[in-house]
């Protein structure tokens, strides 16, 4: 088998004035899918989704197309091989951010490919499953008044979800504020997490705020709080980590094992998120989930694209033992269900981990159709956090 075509496939949803959201960092009006479609010489292709292409989908098309030459023609069950020389070629300008993405997207469509071709679920390629289902957490709760934010949590848990993620990332009075909020509506037996959003805000809060943040929340018994500090400050990270009464969760900014050894290192966090579509693809999320598991860490990715991306992480989080609980974005975003051959079966808090061949996914010329790309921003930066 020889790989023949690389198509990209940039898709759009267009949010009206009551579906668009904001945060602490900005607000969100349109939800773009970058996906990569790869076709083979026996008329098996896969599918994968470069996830950072989200922000900038015409960077991550022109990346696709220049990494697309070397792939021509090779035998796409060679996935290390191939993702190993990808990540060298581009070292210079692709070890980190939107290359990465497109990289994740390659590697996961190989990972498609094989399994289709195997007749098997990706998980059974990856050594098989240590779970037939997994725990999901509601990943909601945008900048809105708190009784509506009241009402939406309660609707989570009225749908079965028996885990909710709101967001932070204001100052230790409002964030405050905001973890009460959904403490007092969702009761004690719920779990509850607040996202700081620190790798997103044009300045993020110094050392000694977080520390003072993660000391207001305490009282609230979070399972943890995300993202206090932006990736990149390994040191600050560690050190909001040893002054946390609370579990500190974060990484989904992170990019390769190498990126993420640093991070587990120097214990910059309790629980770390890394993204399939983002840094590196599924064994390269393996590889960090294994490090992570020979140091005592668990594995909480982060997941907040298509079904396209949603499908490789199930597949993932089945194949490896430290991963209690999975996000499940609850936004508005049909491309999260419409490319599922077969959605996932939620019941009781869980989501159950598909067994078809494959990733489990599609695409055909209607969803193309009814999901046009529409150039623009997807974000709104906020000038300075609040």
């Amino acid at each position: 088998m020889k790989i023949t075509d690389i198509k990209p496939i940039l898709l759009s949803y267009q949010y009206d004035e009551k579906e668009a959201w904001g945060w602490s960092g900005g607000t969100v009006t349109v939800w773009n899918t970058a996906l990569v479609q790869i076709f083979t010489d026996e008329g098996i292709s896969g599918l994968g989704e470069m996830g950072t292409a989200h922000y900038i989908p015409e960077a991550g098309k022109a990346i696709l197309e220049h990494l697309s030459y070397m792939l021509m023609g090779q035998d796409p069950f060679a996935i290390e091989v191939l993702a190993s020389k990808m990540y060298g070629l581009g070292t210079n300008w692709g070890r980190r951010g939107v290359a990465m993405g497109v990289i994740s997207g390659i590697e996961n469509a190989l990972w498609d490919i094989k399994g289709k071709a195997l007749n098997l679920p990706v998980h059974a390629l990856l050594g098989g499953k240590y779970r037939s289902h997994i725990r999901v957490y509601a990943s909601g709760g945008m900048e809105k008044p708190l009784p509506a934010l009241a009402d939406e949590v309660k609707e989570y848990v009225a749908r079965g979800f028996t885990a909710v993620k709101v967001r932070g990332g204001y100052s230790p009075k409002k964030d405050s504020q905001i973890a009460q909020t959904v403490r007092n509506a969702v009761g004690d037996d719920i779990d509850v997490m607040l996202d700081a959003g620190q790798g997103y805000v044009t300045n993020p809060w110094p050392v000694k705020t977080a520390e003072e943040v993660c000391r207001a929340l305490a009282d609230y018994n979070l399972y943890f709080i995300e993202e206090p500090a932006r990736t990149d400050q390994v040191e600050c990270y560690a050190k909001i980590t040893a002054a946390s009464p609370i579990p500190v969760a974060g990484g989904e900014n992170g990019c390769s094992i190498y990126e993420f050894k640093h991070l587990i290192d120097a214990d910059a966090m309790d629980i770390v998120q890394p993204d399939v579509t983002h840094a590196g693809g599924i064994l390269e999320v393996k590889r960090i989930a294994d490090y992570a598991f020979l140091n005592g860490k668990s594995v909480v990715p982060h997941v907040f694209r298509s079904g396209v991306g949603m499908a490789a992480h199930l597949q993932l989080v089945a194949a490896i033992p430290n991963c209690p609980i999975l996000e499940y974005q609850t936004i508005a975003n049909p491309l999260r269900e419409e490319l599922f051959i077969d959605p996932p079966v939620f019941e009781n808090g869980m989501l159950k981990i598909p067994d078809a061949p494959g990733l489990g996914v599609r695409i055909n010329d209607e969803i193309i159709k009814k999901y046009p790309y529409k150039p623009g921003k997807v974000q709104r930066f906020k000038v300075e956090s609040s």
